[in-house]
């Protein structure tokens, strides 16, 4: 027994040190992939694949916001539009958590306290709510981007409400060619961005990024088929599964769900989309999450506001952020809270 314990003791001595001679080697001959963060504009690419994409911590945008780089200003220290929030909840504030994309994220607009969940935030302190909005809103995501990032950054905020900001294109993928532009970035740069590390070993192990991606590539020979893939991971219709994912997530960690549907602003008059507006509903009930249809809201703030209240079919002007703002909070404040 101790001869052969003694043999298998010099053959593991042996195999580490080759490999240790083999990570010399792949080192001093440059041999390896580099690990490198493959990103532009705001945006980079992120370890979930079920996200995609996911904005960079810190960019600040001076000048014409083209391109990647969605909005004026400076980005938190986790890439969204908002201010820093600390996770603990020092001052006892009724978190609500905000999961929406380029609606959200305030696309077109200068100032981000013009951007609905901000407003939320205001309108509900001025009516003597203790609240703190925090936005996750990203540019280009659907229903299945928005749980996933909950479930990878909101959840440590330990939110009493989440609202997810529903538009009528979340069913499929329509981010305006970030994720295709990331993945063309992730191949052209031929290195391993350090958003996707999942192993200590990509990031420590020249020999193990040689052999993993040069020796034996796995989505190196297809890159075409490879960089579809990663597309097509958030391009599928998962709304319902992820409404039912959220609550799940809803009723394990005790916070309510807000639905809240924004219209296509191109025909509000005679509407042609109601049917995707019950299915929402249905799905909400389905799942256990309060909804709350903002069509009838935008077709009262269109009455009343001198001017438009959205850029484009799906991009609320400022007057809309505030319609829509002012009945976020006025649901939030009598059917979530129950205050009169």
């Amino acid at each position: 027994m101790r001869g052969a314990a003694g043999r298998i003791g010099l053959l593991l001595t042996g195999l580490a040190i080759a490999l240790g001679l083999a990570e010399l080697i792949v080192r001093a001959g440059g041999l390896a992939p580099e690990v490198v963060v493959v990103g532009q504009g705001r945006f980079r690419l992120s370890a979930n694949p079920k996200i995609g994409y996911e904005p960079q911590p810190r960019v600040s945008v001076e000048g014409d916001p083209r391109d990647f780089n969605d909005y004026r200003g400076a980005s938190n220290r986790l890439g969204y539009r908002d201010y820093d929030h600390p996770a603990a909840n020092p001052r006892g504030h009724y978190r609500i958590v905000v999961l929406g994309d380029s609606i959200g994220a305030g696309l077109f607009v200068e100032d981000r306290d013009d951007v609905f969940p901000a407003l939320v935030e205001h309108l509900l302190r001025t009516e003597k709510v203790k609240a703190e909005v925090i936005n996750l809103s990203v540019s280009g995501y659907n229903t299945q981007q928005e749980v996933e990032t909950l479930k990878d950054r909101g959840l440590v905020y330990r939110p009493g409400l989440v609202l997810l900001e529903y538009c009528l294109n979340d069913r499929g993928y329509d981010g305006g060619g970030i994720m295709p532009a990331m993945v063309a970035l992730e191949m052209n740069a031929r290195g391993i961005p350090r958003s996707r590390v999942l192993r200590p070993l990509l990031i420590h192990s020249a020999l193990y990024r040689f052999l993993r991606y040069r020796a034996l590539p796995s989505h190196g020979a297809d890159a075409t088929s490879y960089g579809q893939k990663e597309i097509e991971r958030v391009s599928v219709d998962a709304t319902e599964a992820y409404f039912q994912e959220l609550g799940r997530l809803a009723r394990e960690r005790g916070f309510k769900v807000l639905v809240a549907v924004f219209p296509d602003f191109r025909n509000l008059t005679d509407y042609p989309f109601p049917y995707e507006h019950r299915r929402v509903r249905r799905l909400s009930r389905e799942a256990g999450l309060e909804f709350l249809d903002l069509l009838p809201v935008f077709q009262e703030c269109e009455k009343n506001t001198n001017g438009p209240i959205a850029f484009d079919r799906f991009h609320p002007t400022v007057p809309g952020h505030r319609c829509a703002a002012e009945a976020i909070a006025e649901t939030i404040k009598l059917k979530i809270l129950g205050q009169l």
